[in-house]
Order: structure tokens, then sequence, then C-alpha cells
């Protein structure tokens, strides 16, 4: 009898305790929500690497909310 196939850890609902695999759209959406904070992640560090941190940051740069 052949193994069931891996379910990635990724692929399954989490809290509710079952193995049941997300819907392709769900996934996809996942994967696109990582891309975008990937790029923003790379972004901020390219920024800060070029221009180092205290231009990128101004001191008090919280308080403009």
């Amino acid at each position: 009898m052949p193994a069931p196939p891996k379910i990635a850890q990724d692929d399954l609902q989490a809290g509710t305790g079952r193995q049941q695999p997300l819907p392709p759209e769900q996934l996809e959406r996942r994967r696109q929500v990582r891309g975008l904070l990937l790029l923003a992640v790379a972004a901020l560090v390219f920024a800060v690497l070029r221009a180092g941190v205290h231009r990128v940051f101004t001191v008090g740069w919280w308080r403009l909310w």
C-alpha cells in the first residue's frame, strides 16, 4: 500500500485540528502576501544600506501619525 501524499504545513488550516488542505485561491493569496512583505522588507533594507539609518528614519518619524 503506497504512503499517503505529504501535506505541507502551509496547506493546512491553522487551529482546526483537521488535516484539510486549503483552497488553491487562499494558498495563492498567502503566497502573494508573503511576496509583497518580502519585497517591502527588501526595499527597506536597501534604503537603509544605501542612505543610512538616520536618513531613512529621522528623529521623531514615529510621531508623524
